[in-house]
């Protein structure tokens, strides 16, 4: 675990990218942030522009909880997983696989389409 004391650069979890995209070209970036969500947009769009890359998707839990980038350039996926804490730090950076993406992906759907649901249920009564 690498821990900022005062907030995490993108910078720094950049370098770690680039460590370990020598090895492997699908990338899991999971990191704890305190950040709002505005912030941990604008955080995503410095990582993937220090990489080379852009952000070709985003989504996010209703609650901000967990957000999730997917960022890309020539031969590079990363994906960033920012689940909220009170301290920020990088958790990790390792490789992953399409199918633990998938599943992200659908748990945060999932998430979101329970959301609306339960607050549609809940207005009705």
């Amino acid at each position: 675990m690498y821990e900022m004391s005062a907030h995490v650069e993108a910078k720094s979890l950049a370098k770690q990218i680039e460590k370990e995209a020598k090895k492997e070209p699908l990338l899991m970036a999971v990191m704890r942030s305190s950040m709002e969500r505005s912030a941990v947009q604008k955080f995503a769009k410095d990582l993937a522009k220090t990489i080379k890359g852009k952000v070709v998707r985003s989504g996010f839990t209703p609650n901000s909880e967990i957000s999730l980038f997917e960022m890309r350039r020539d031969g590079l996926a990363v994906v960033l997983l920012v689940l909220r804490g009170d301290v920020d730090s990088i958790v990790t950076v390792e490789a992953t696989t399409d199918h633990e993406i998938a599943e992200i992906e659908s748990n945060i759907y999932s998430s979101n389409i329970n959301d609306v649901y339960v607050r549609l249920v809940s207005d009705i009564f």
